[in-house]
């Protein structure tokens, strides 16, 4: 029987990676796969050395793409094809979407769609397949919440959902005994200092790692106004912008701690309102 071709978007984190050894071990005779990593230029460094390592020890054959934005006309990101020596790490496609698009925030949440999502699917185009080819996206059991309106649309399914449920702290508990992790901390996340993250998270790593915001105070300096309209725009929830985290990372607050589980510290303190960075960039 001839096997279906099956895109798997690989995000970065140990979920998704999770997904692709699972699919690997016990899907294989019923698919072809081609397993895709879209990379922001904004990702951990720890991030990228994961997703490399991965592609190693679980032989992926990893296809590494980012966007290719296209100024002055009417059309998405399209794709380039990168590989780990490669891939951007100073945000440019990021800054590009930026020019074009404006300030990505809550109202206006386009790095998603133009960095990951439509990336992909040119990719798919380019191998003579339909954008909404089925696609296997790393959302679990006890996340199920984050499955996009547009998923079916887009050919996507969940395997860690239907056909091998599976929970967080099973997905932790597996990687303790592998050989290797992704080995940062759950507040830095793959892409650091992401608008999703809740306040907490980004006032900690304002005084832990200052410098991880040096790309968004950039951005918001020389592109505030770029976009539809002219209001200037900040990258965070409440309209915070790089300077306010700062100011509120001054003040005395207790530090984001991953060992108490988000959903316990948004009972405790409305600055812990976010979807959290479980709500990560994928074609969902």
């Amino acid at each position: 029987m001839k096997k279906e071709a099956l895109f798997v978007s690989f995000s970065g984190g140990r979920t998704s990676a999770y997904m692709c050894w699972w699919l690997l071990n016990n899907k294989a005779d019923e698919y072809n796969f081609i397993f895709v990593f879209a990379n922001t230029g904004q990702e951990h460094e720890k991030t990228l050395e994961f997703v490399n390592e991965c592609d190693k020890r679980f032989g992926l054959n990893l296809v590494w793409i980012e966007a290719v934005v296209h100024h002055g006309e009417r059309i998405g990101s399209t794709h380039k094809i990168v590989s780990f020596e490669t891939a951007s790490r100073k945000g440019e496609p990021f800054e590009e979407v930026i020019k074009k698009y404006g300030i990505p925030n809550q109202d206006y949440p386009h790095c998603n769609r133009e960095l990951k999502l439509n990336p992909i699917f040119s990719y798919k185009r380019s191998l003579e397949f339909k954008s909404n080819h089925k696609m296997a996206v790393g959302i679990r059991v006890d996340e199920i919440d984050r499955i996009g309106p547009k998923a079916k649309e887009h050919g996507c399914i969940h395997p860690l959902i239907k056909q091998r449920p599976i929970t967080k702290p099973e997905i932790v508990h597996w990687w303790t005994f592998q050989s290797f992790d992704l080995g940062i901390s759950e507040e830095e996340g793959n892409c650091v200092t992401c608008w999703k993250k809740s306040i907490r998270k980004l006032m900690t790593i304002a005084k832990r790692t200052p410098e991880q915001f040096n790309f968004f105070r950039r951005m918001e300096s020389q592109y505030s106004t770029a976009g539809a309209g002219n209001d200037p725009r900040v990258f965070f929830r409440g309209h915070n912008s790089v300077d306010d985290i700062f100011e509120e990372a001054k003040k005395p607050f207790k530090e984001f701690n991953e060992e108490l589980p988000e959903l316990q510290l948004r009972m405790l303190d409305p600055i812990d309102f976010s979807n959290g960075c479980s709500d990560s960039c994928e074609a969902a």
